[in-house]
């Protein structure tokens, strides 16, 4: 998968690998559909931290989730 490129299907994949990364619980907290391609850029970053992280401490993840609601685009 390409990632450099912007599109639907790369933000639904970033968001299910964050979601699986962070273990979330409750996984309707994120939904892709509420990301749109003009903040990819910024999406991707987060995406790449997450992934290069090994482990999570609460404070981690309220900080990545906090992250992740400013670049919704929809509420």
């Amino acid at each position: 998968m390409d990632l450099t490129i912007k599109n639907e299907a790369n933000i639904h994949f970033m968001i299910d690998e964050i979601k699986n990364k962070l273990q979330l619980v409750n996984r309707d907290v994120l939904k892709a559909s509420a990301f749109s391609t003009e903040r990819y850029e910024e999406l991707h970053d987060i995406y790449k931290m997450v992934k290069r992280m090994p482990s999570f401490s609460i404070r981690d993840m309220e900080a990545i989730l906090e992250e992740l609601r400013a670049l919704r685009t929809e509420e």
